[in-house]
């Protein structure tokens, strides 16, 4: 009966390729969730937001067109007051020409006090839309252009630049399987994550163990 020859081994065969750790997919799967969970909001968000961005524009310019017809309005009254009391002042008394004047000189008060009025609320508006407009762009991951229009338009105290930069901490750190900025996140709002029985301390417990 022949028998089979053994290989016998010389210590240079080649090295299989292990298979993913644990912790590789264990982290892999958790950063596919969280990367199509985020998906899903930001994509529901840039509807929502959408739509609350063309509200305040639209009243924004609302606005303007109303200021601008009102002080056109002011503005000719007063030319054509100024031009009758230039025809006028030759005939008329001095008396009248004072009463005339004061009259005008109280319609430009009251149209400087429509300039001052319609500027504020203009002006409030105006950042009210930045405000949105600055949260609409961190959502779409253009923080440096957010944090730019916020420095400008100096709203850094209205807008929430510092949370949206954790979360892309967390996010850049799962990403690059670190998972010491999501403990770190998960330990300060512990307690609010009890109340919303959140999961996610305890999927990244469970990787931080594996590892």
């Amino acid at each position: 009966m022949a028998m089979e020859p053994q290989e016998i081994s010389n210590g240079d065969s080649a090295a299989v390729p292990s298979e993913p750790t644990r912790l590789e997919a264990s982290m892999g799967s958790v950063t596919a969730k969280i990367a199509s969970a985020r998906l899903i909001r930001l994509t529901e968000s840039m509807k929502l937001e959408h739509q609350l961005m063309r509200v305040p524009l639209e009243h924004l310019k609302k606005t303007m067109r109303a200021n601008h017809r009102s002080i056109e309005k002011e503005v000719s009254v007063v030319l054509s007051t100024v031009k009758e009391l230039s025809k006028e002042s030759v005939d008329s008394s001095t008396s009248d020409a004072v009463q005339k004047l004061n009259s005008l000189v109280s319609r430009l008060q009251g149209l400087k006090r429509k300039l001052e009025e319609g500027n504020l609320t203009e002006s409030l508006q105006v950042q009210r839309f930045k405000r949105i407009l600055v949260d609409y762009l961190l959502r779409l991951s253009c923080y440096d252009t957010a944090t730019k229009l916020a420095e400008t338009s100096n709203i850094q105290e209205l807008v929430d630049i510092d949370v949206f930069l954790d979360a892309k901490n967390v996010i850049d750190g799962l990403k690059n399987k670190q998972v010491g900025p999501a403990l770190t996140w998960c330990l300060e709002n512990r307690s609010r994550l009890k109340k919303t029985k959140a999961n996610l301390c305890k999927s990244t417990g469970a990787i931080c163990e594996v590892a």
